[in-house]
C-alpha cells in the first residue's frame, strides 16, 4: 500500500510521535508521499507559530526533503469536482482543504493517513487511517 499523509500526521511525525514513528519505520520511503495542499497548511502554521517551533521548522523542513510531494494535477482537480458535487448533495460538505486532500488521495489511488478518519468516513470509496492510534 501506498499512503498520503495529511498536514497533522506530518507534524506528529515530526514531532516524534510513537505511533506515526514505528508505523513509517516500516515503510519504504517510496510508500509515503505528501500534498502540496497539506505542505501548504504545516508551512502556514510554522509561520504563525514562528518563534515558538523554530525547532520543529528546521525539522520539517528536512524532513520534506525527504519525502515525495504531490502536485494538485487535473485528474486531482476532477475528482474533486466530482467529490465536492456528491458531498453537496448529501449535505455534508468537507472543509476546502481536506477535500482537496481527499481528492488527491483518491485519484492517486492511496491511503489517506489523517487523525480526523472519522471526518473522511463520508467520503465513499476513499481509504483512511488514523496512525496517531497504537
Amino acid at each position: 500500500m501506498k499512503y498520503l499523509l495529511d498536514a497533522e500526521t506530518v507534524i506528529a511525525a515530526v514531532k516524534g510521535r510513537l505511533p506515526v514513528v514505528l508505523r513509517l519505520g516500516q515503510l519504504k520511503p517510496d510508500d509515503v508521499a505528501v500534498s502540496v495542499i497539506s505542505r501548504l497548511e504545516v508551512e502556514a502554521a510554522l509561520r504563525s507559530q514562528a518563534q515558538r517551533n523554530n525547532q520543529h521548522g528546521v525539522l520539517l523542513k528536512s524532513w520534506f526533503d525527504t519525502v515525495r510531494l504531490l502536485d494538485f494535477d487535473a485528474a486531482c482537480t476532477q475528482q474533486a469536482g466530482a467529490l465536492s458535487a456528491y458531498l453537496h448533495q448529501a449535505k455534508s460538505p468537507l472543509p476546502p482543504f481536506e477535500l482537496l486532500i481527499a481528492a488527491t488521495a483518491m485519484a492517486r489511488q492511496l491511503v489517506l493517513v489523517s487523525p480526523r478518519k472519522a471526518l473522511f468516513n463520508q467520503v465513499p470509496q476513499l481509504d483512511c487511517e488514523n496512525w496517531m492510534v497504537a
